[in-house]
């Protein structure tokens, strides 16, 4: 499989404008406490991400069925550390940018990435939050410590994934080239966004940073 690019700039939209333009039938009030309630979370999940204190006992690996819930979907994530089960949608990047999924709800495969078990990385990326909408599908990514399992069915043949390394966080305007690879070993790669929030008044505020978590096939 060969990939159209080696790098990219994954956090444009990532990262990017918490846009309101979406709640136009609204009172600006309730705008801005959606808003204050989502900036609110953000920060907290900030904080705590990549800490990697006790959590109490370990979440045990489960098995996830093959059921497609919503349009364009190639597979269902499951992690169980963070009990979270989310659909994964294909998306097709935007002028050589990765896009996401506009529900926080789903995970997004950027289908010019390996599918899982091919060498290379599969990477999938999701909102942390959303006005609106609350917290994202992988907005607690931060928070997995090595060893955590992952589980993907991907339209009935499923694989499990170990967290190899603790997250990371890296600015959201670095390109990361070893995240576009079709060569080594199968990776999975999870991004959201993460780090310092700056609120921009009446429009929302962006992400300085990327919060990156990659597992090993088991």
């Amino acid at each position: 499989m060969k990939l159209l690019r080696t790098g990219a700039i994954i956090a444009i939209v990532l990262g990017g404008v918490l846009a309101y333009e979406g709640i136009h039938d609204s009172p600006q009030a309730r705008i801005d406490r959606l808003a204050q309630a989502d900036h609110q979370r953000a920060a907290r999940m900030a904080r705590r991400s990549l800490v990697t204190a006790s959590r109490g006992a370990r979440v045990s690996f489960t098995h996830v069925a093959w059921n497609p819930t919503v349009p364009d979907q190639v597979a269902t994530v499951s992690i169980p550390a963070l009990d979270v089960s989310a659909p994964v949608v294909a998306e097709a990047p935007v002028g050589g940018e990765l896009t996401i999924p506009a529900d926080v709800h789903e995970a997004g495969w950027d289908e010019q990435t390996p599918t899982p078990g091919q060498k290379g990385v599969t990477l999938l990326a999701g909102h942390v939050n959303w006005v609106g909408q609350g917290e994202g599908a992988l907005g607690e990514i931060g928070q997995l410590v090595p060893g955590d399992r992952i589980v993907l069915n991907w339209q009935g043949r499923e694989t499990t994934w170990s967290i190899a390394t603790r997250p990371r966080l890296s600015p959201n305007t670095v390109a990361h080239p070893g995240l576009f690879t079709d060569r080594g070993s199968p990776t999975l790669a999870l991004v959201t966004c993460g780090g310092p929030f700056t609120e921009v008044p009446g429009r929302g505020g962006s992400y300085a940073d990327n919060v990156i978590v990659e597992a090993s096939l088991s």
